[in-house]
């Protein structure tokens, strides 16, 4: 396999480069950068139609920067382009709203205690009057009649921006929204007016019907209240109603890939017809017809099941196989690979940041590249030992890709993943296989009774598998972390001895030890950091009070009166990427308006239990966690004495910055 066989893979890597520079540069308008970005368009053409052979080495060198660096600054162009903060009209830069007008773009999402909603804004009302503004706010609403698509509301009050997070080492929700183009909130109770109904395009309206009536159709036909929210999942991507015990059997197993609608799903719906009807052995326009049906049918189950990253990357990548397999019966996989990701990418750069999009192609990646050399280990005889070693190799090379990924956001490592996929990948496989044919011929009682009793069945024996594998011992390794660095060192060390096992060559073998002595000493260098450090955090939360003082890298905490969501989702994300969990006791003295705290260190600090500060703050500084940084909070400038974030304290140590 050689990389110049794959230009496709090549554009891509500079056009997300430039996207991922974007918000270190940004925001900025779109026109500067797609100025520079005509100009070496326009050289690199030039150059192209005054070719001299005399020039030859000259243009070797000239012509690959210039084109990368066209695809690099097209990546931040579109990127700017994307960017709400470059559109005066956006919500984002509307003030002293008292109400305004939008339209309902997806069905309700039941919630704890309210309905949850999507809203496209279509003017907002300021004293100056009424303007048109464009945005989507995210409401929340206790309405007895459901809020459909394509209702037009009038909505009093004003939405607010999506807070960022109190706590270091947090979920980012209002990062997350935003890279979705959603800046707000707004909890409206039954404070609305319905003022019209937009009729929906034939499209969109078909497939909002669509999708409702296959729901329907699952809920009447399967029985087990758990196999119908795992049905609703894998079949049709609705994991809205999944209960938190069955998610976290899943991800305990390591099978929560499957209940992502992806690759998988829709390679089985491809596979299916190209395993049944063959259209490579069709010819002309035969070959074209068929196979355009098949990605019609794709774009089709993509649609009613949400299009979300991992179904788009499948979707979009399955096209472009299809594409290629007009003119060539076994085109390669890579390019049309890469090809997907740069279409998706164009129409939305922050895509690159979504969770889903990272694991999809991060999977396929892995299998493609590791399975093949996994699965030369070892040539089972057994037809069937083939089958199950085939799936081992396939979830074995897909872990090995994506697990950097998985312990940097979810801090956890199934142990069993191995023995999951041997349960859920052909289980995934007959659901699917029961499941299509069983959503085309819903409508049809008998049949439909016929094959929701077998899918009913199957979703329950996919269950038990799945739910037992969580109560082994050890069934997973959690409280673990990857920074940035770290996972891009592993990659590096998997790709390194990938190239090792395949070219043999001593090169790729010192690239591999170069991979190992990196990452060792990045370890060692993050190690000694913390070793040096010494500071408080005082967390931030709902109720009660949490602080962890880290010193010479070992952790001590005190805490009391805090509810366990406060600790799973604000103070633990934090340890688990500083120390650890691993945590010694701090000594703390109640006295009266005082807390007063006798640190390891020998050091003696009093605090204020009104607003957490330091009641004399000779030698240490203070920082306030803001926009995801720590910055420094002096505050005799700041008119709230608590800030409303967490608070660091660092002792006799001004290069603290974790």
């Amino acid at each position: 396999m050689k990389f110049n066989e794959f230009p496709f893979v090549r554009y891509t890597v500079f056009f997300v480069l430039g996207v991922l520079v974007y918000p270190y540069w940004g925001p900025f308008q779109p026109e500067s950068f797609f100025i520079y970005l005509l100009i070496f368009w326009a050289i690199f053409t030039a150059l192209s139609l005054v070719y001299r052979p005399a020039l030859r080495k000259a243009y070797y060198f000239a012509m690959p920067v210039l084109a990368y660096g066209c695809l690099f600054l097209a990546g931040i162009s579109v990127a700017a382009m994307h960017d709400a903060n470059n559109d005066p009209r956006h919500l984002i830069h509307q003030e002293n709203i008292s109400g305004y007008l939008a339209k309902v773009l997806e069905p309700d999402q039941k919630k704890a205690n309210s309905f949850g909603n999507l809203v496209e804004v279509a003017a907002v009302k300021t004293p100056a009057g009424w303007e048109a503004v464009k945005g989507t706010v995210q409401i929340y609403h206790r309405s007895t009649a459901a809020l459909e698509p394509g209702a037009v509301l009038m909505i009093a009050g004003a939405p607010q921006r999506i807070a960022p997070p109190k706590n270091p080492a947090t979920f980012d929700y209002a990062t997350f929204m935003a890279r979705k183009g959603i800046y707000h909130t707004h909890f409206i109770d039954t404070d609305f007016n319905l003022i019209a109904r937009e009729e929906l395009s034939f499209w969109r309206g078909g497939i909002l019907a669509l999708r409702q009536h296959l729901e329907q159709k699952v809920q009447e036909y399967v029985g087990d209240a758990a196999a119908v929210q795992i049905g609703k999942a894998l079949l049709l991507g609705q994991k809205e109603d999944l209960d938190e015990d069955i998610g976290d059997a899943y991800a305990t197993a390591g099978a929560m890939h499957i209940l992502a609608v992806s690759g998988l799903h829709v390679g089985i719906i491809y596979g299916f017809f190209y395993l049944f009807f063959k259209p490579q052995r069709m010819k002309g326009y035969k070959r074209a017809v068929f196979l355009g049906m098949i990605v019609i049918l794709i774009w089709v189950y993509a649609a009613i099941t949400g299009l979300s990253p991992s179904v788009l990357r499948a979707a979009t990548m399955f096209t472009f196989i299809s594409m290629a397999q007009i003119k060539s019966r076994s085109p390669s996989i890579f390019n049309p690979l890469a090809l997907s990701a740069l279409v998706l990418l164009v129409y939305d750069p922050f895509l690159v940041y979504a969770v889903g999009f990272q694991l999809s192609y991060a999977a396929l990646l892995g299998i493609l590249l590791f399975q093949p050399f996994i699965a030369r280990l070892w040539y089972p005889e057994s037809k069937w030992l083939s089958y199950f070693w085939d799936i081992l190799t396939v979830g074995l090379a897909a872990q090995l890709a994506t697990f950097p990924l998985a312990i940097h956001y979810f801090h956890v490592f199934p142990t069993y993943f191995m023995l999951s996929n041997l349960m859920a990948i052909p289980g995934a496989f007959l659901v699917m296989s029961l499941g299509i044919p069983f959503l085309l011929l819903s409508s049809f009682p008998l049949l439909a009774a016929v094959m929701g009793y077998l899918l009913d069945l199957t979703l329950q024996l996919l269950n038990l598998g799945i739910f037992s594998l969580q109560h082994l011992p050890f069934s997973k390794i959690d409280h673990l972390y990857f920074q940035l660095p770290e996972m891009i060192l592993i990659w590096s060390l998997l790709f390194f001895i990938y190239m090792l096992v395949e070219t043999r060559k001593k090169q790729a073998l010192v690239l591999v030890f170069i991979s190992l002595f990196l990452f060792s000493g990045y370890r060692i260098y993050t190690s000694f950091q913390r070793m040096n450090q010494q500071y408080l955090v005082i967390y931030q939360l709902q109720q009660g009070m949490a602080v962890d003082y880290f010193y010479q890298g070992q952790l001590y905490a005190l805490a009391w009166q805090v509810n366990p969501g406060d600790f799973n989702y604000q103070i633990l994300p934090h340890r688990i990427k500083i120390t650890g969990v691993s945590r010694h006791f701090l000594l703390v003295r109640d006295k009266g308006r005082e807390l007063h705290l006798d640190l390891p260190c020998g050091r003696h600090l009093a605090l204020d239990k009104e607003t957490h500060l330091p009641i004399d703050r000779r030698g240490m500084e203070l920082h306030r966690w803001e926009a995801g940084n720590w910055r420094r909070y002096e505050p005799a400038k700041f008119p709230e004495p608590l800030p409303k974030a967490a608070l660091k304290i660092s002792l006799n140590n001004r290069r603290a910055s974790l």
